[in-house]
């Protein structure tokens, strides 16, 4: 994969670490290296427009907020969504299990979590995110 001596890799101030990405890519591009190519063309431009400075940072949250959006499609959470909606278009769920309910209750659950941790505490993510890094290092 890479090389673990590359000169140009700061490795203790990384967002993720190599087990992270391997964990990540491998089922995603182990057959497919054109898309592979693409993603590394992809990170070399948000690269190369981070260090463009303040414009080209804007420009590259803007491009990974986008990326974010066009993802969603392919998560289990959208087929969930999806099937959860069909039911509810169905006329086949109790009012507390339609989507608005739950999603509007998990929301406001969250945002009354948020304000009552400390600023600390904030930003630390989904314990299932945690789950899959704190596998990824193993």
């Amino acid at each position: 994969m890479s090389e673990a001596n590359d000169q140009n890799c700061n490795c203790r101030n990384l967002l993720a670490d190599q087990k992270t990405w391997e964990v990540i890519l491998d089922p995603a591009f182990c057959n497919d290296p054109g898309a592979a190519d693409c993603l590394a063309h992809l990170l070399f431009i948000l690269r190369k427009a981070i260090a463009s400075g303040p414009e080209g940072c804007i420009r590259v949250m803007n491009t990974l907020q986008d990326g974010i959006r066009m993802v969603w499609p392919y998560t289990e959470e959208h087929k969930l969504a999806r099937e959860l909606y069909e039911i509810y278009l169905s006329g086949d769920l109790k009012p507390w299990d339609e989507p608005r309910e739950l999603l509007e209750g998990a929301l406001e659950s969250f945002k009354t979590k948020r304000k009552a941790k400390s600023p600390k505490d904030a930003g630390h993510g989904s314990k299932r995110r945690k789950a899959g890094a704190t596998r990824a290092r193993r």
